[in-house]
């Protein structure tokens, strides 16, 4: 598993062992990515800059829908669906939770399983 070295990776790594379709999960606060593990089987799909450039615009979207708040209450998660994998990004208290899971994994359950687990991110 490739992971960075933050104390966080932990957590990034029971969230990574969920599910066998989960292939990165992020720790993401300030816009900048603080911790990662990546499955040892999956290749990135993106290279280093464009992956910089993701977490990015996770960050932006989640700002964008922030804005949203106060009329409509608090933003969970949300969810892009792309022909070869999906993103996830769960809202947390100081930040944010970013997923790329397979195309075919079980998006729902895989959140559902996440909000269950007893952890501060």
């Amino acid at each position: 598993m490739k992971a960075s070295t933050d104390s966080r990776s932990d957590e990034c790594q029971r969230v990574i062992d969920l599910d066998e379709s989960i292939r990165f999960v992020g720790r993401i606060k300030n816009s900048q990515v603080l911790a990662f593990v990546r499955r040892d089987n999956s290749e990135p799909l993106l290279d280093e800059e464009m992956g910089n450039l993701a977490h990015y615009q996770a960050s932006v979207k989640a700002s964008m829908e922030e804005m949203f708040d106060g009329q409509l209450g608090k933003t969970n998660w949300m969810i892009t669906c792309k022909e070869f994998v999906k993103m996830i990004t769960l809202f947390l208290d100081d930040g944010l939770l970013i997923l790329s899971i397979e195309s075919n994994g079980n998006h729902d359950e895989i959140i559902q399983k996440i909000q269950r687990l007893n952890t501060n991110f």
